[in-house]
């Protein structure tokens, strides 16, 4: 009997379905990628010690597969060299064939900035079809041209080399021409040889200070002349303000008049909303429009920050990552450049009123036809476990999945983030880099490992999808046609008779920049019944009947579209 019951028993263990595995795992060392952050922390508490870590997920070489950009650190007095001299580093994407494998390729492209770096921004700022990189630094940022994947330092002819703190960073069109402007968030006034002294509260030992022990900066607005040139025009066109403390931007068409608009979140202070009045020039509305502070009226400390439609009703909504003892924030877009903070309603205040938010990412993580959020999580100060138990330094990221009736519920252990060793994360992308359908996910972190997160829901197996890439005519034989990324271009697909938008951009959350590719969870539909795209020079395409579960190319204008295939 023993014996039967021990027999029928590894029966049972054989035919039994395997434990619901983590949905997102951390996949670099099976791919090949393999960076750790320098950020030279030296005892004196220099506050861009604690303040970099961007990233991105970009096709440099134009193969059709994601690229991974990684912004470094570099050396600090007080502090001991390290091996080798730390760079920014550029991974190519082997592709399908070599299993989505990594290689470094820094040296190769010509990408390896040596400053102090903070983050990037990805855009086709001359329109010849090659994603260029724009490189935020202490001190003066690059701008680095690309040429069919090997780049060249353009910055001093561009006219963009800004010597502030630069932080988060954004290409846009801001008066629908063609051409890709810029918009650059800087942070304080600080310069090494003027360091403050803080200490940690209750504590006395001495800590990074807190930002409002300096002063602010403007941030800088740059139009392209379309000659590979820039202008600042940061006083000309109404966003000069030289108190602001910006450290995420993201842009997009947040009143629906048809051009593009510019989201700052500032740290301890108001954020920022510019509304384009339609011929590059912007209005401040923040405090008008409900986004500049939370609920109750306060300032927060706005980090990273994302747009999106959250609830499906067709308007962008926004997302900020604050500090401890401050929510994340949910502004949902209630139309005509108003919003309205949700967080609570939204059930994403209570889990992140204890975490410190960076990067964060909106995307549909389980294709199921809504907007998930991802945040990176990680505390500014490296020694807070001196000061709190409840708040250590290094904190697991979260994920909250949308219930599609406008609550967002932490499924951060179910879908595996409690399984990833905890860092001080800080810039954040979401990106699809082996083209299965699935998002997957890149996360800087201060001194510590990156992580590359590949998203292998067993759910997202068994839903369907599509991506999008769209071409504007901009840079080509066709006149007045939109900027070649598209970015600002609006889509909207009715498939199983659900809606959902998304806008194409590219630069947002914390110091980093995401796949420009448009990506709907399509749930049990295999078919949209309509896909409508608005270009941003004003033409709109409409289509019927498109196919899911495949990567497709848009041009502006033409009636026909062509199917990308999954690998070089």
């Amino acid at each position: 009997m023993n014996h039967f019951l021990t027999l029928m028993l590894s029966v049972m263990i054989l035919l039994a379905p395997e434990a619901s595995a983590d949905r997102f795992v951390e996949a670099g060392d099976a791919v090949g990628f393999s960076f750790k952050h320098y950020n030279s922390a030296s005892g004196e508490k220099y506050p861009i010690e604690t303040m970099a870590g961007g990233c991105a997920f970009l096709d440099a070489d134009g193969d059709g597969d994601l690229d991974i950009y990684v912004v470094n650190g570099a050396l600090l007095p007080g502090s001991e060299a390290p091996p080798s001299a730390p760079v920014n580093r550029l991974f190519g994407n082997n592709g399908k064939d070599q299993g989505w494998t990594f290689s470094d390729v820094t040296e190769a492209s010509g990408v390896g900035d040596g400053g102090y770096g903070m983050g990037c921004a990805t855009g086709d700022y001359d329109n010849d079809g090659d994603t260029d990189l724009y490189v935020t630094n202490y001190g003066e940022n690059t701008l680095y041209r690309n040429d069919g994947g090997v780049f060249q330092n353009v910055t001093e002819k561009a006219g963009v080399g800004d010597k502030g703190w630069g932080m988060s960073s954004s290409f846009l069109d801001i008066e629908g021409d063609g051409d890709l402007d810029l918009y650059v968030t800087n942070y304080v006034t600080f310069d090494l040889d003027h360091n403050r002294f803080c200490t940690l509260r209750n504590v006395g030992v001495r800590a990074y200070c807190h930002p409002d022990v300096y002063p602010g900066q403007a941030d800088v607005l740059y139009r392209n002349n379309g000659d590979g040139t820039f202008t600042d025009i940061t006083r000309d066109a109404g966003v000069y303000f030289p108190n602001g403390k910006g450290l995420g931007v993201v842009c997009g068409d947040f009143d629906l008049d048809g051009d593009t608009d510019i989201y700052v979140a500032n740290d301890s202070m108001e954020n920022y909303l510019f509304l384009n009045r339609g011929d590059g020039t912007f209005f401040e509305e923040g405090l008008i429009s409900g986004a500049a502070f939370n609920e109750a009226g306060h300032s927060e400390a706005g980090m990273g920050v994302d747009s999106g439609d959250i609830d499906g009703d067709g308007l962008p909504d926004l997302l900020v990552g604050h500090l401890d003892a401050e929510t994340n924030t949910y502004y949902r877009n209630l139309g005509d450049g108003l919003f309205q903070d949700l967080t609570a309603a939204s059930g994403m205040a209570g889990p992140s009123l204890m975490q410190v938010t960076f990067g964060l990412a909106l995307l549909d993580g389980d294709n199921d036809g809504d907007i998930d959020a991802f945040v990176a999580n990680g505390h500014v100060l490296d020694n807070i476990d001196l000061a709190s138990e409840a708040v250590p330094y290094r904190q697991h990221n979260q994920f909250f999945q949308n219930n599609g009736a406008g609550r967002m519920v932490d499924v951060s252990e179910a879908w595996g983030f409690r399984s990833v060793r905890p860092r001080a994360s800080r810039g954040a992308a979401a990106g699809d880099f082996d083209n299965d359908g699935r998002i997957d996910l890149l996360v800087g972190a201060i001194g510590d490992s990156y992580e590359l997160l590949r998203n292998r829901g067993e759910e997202a197996d068994t839903r369907h999808w599509v991506l999008l890439e769209l071409q504007g005519s901009a840079g080509t034989s066709s006149p007045g046609g939109s900027n070649r990324d598209a970015l600002g271009a609006r889509v909207t697909v009715i498939a199983g008779g659900v809606r959902q938008t998304r806008e194409v951009h590219s630069g947002y959350s914390y110091l980093s920049a995401g796949d420009r590719r448009v990506h709907f969870g399509l749930g049990s539909s295999t078919t949209m019944e309509t896909l409508e795209i608005r270009w941003p020079a004003g033409g709109v395409d409409v289509y019927e009947n498109v196919s899911a579960d495949r990567i497709l190319v848009f041009e502006e204008g033409k009636q026909s579209y062509r199917e990308r295939a999954q690998g070089p």
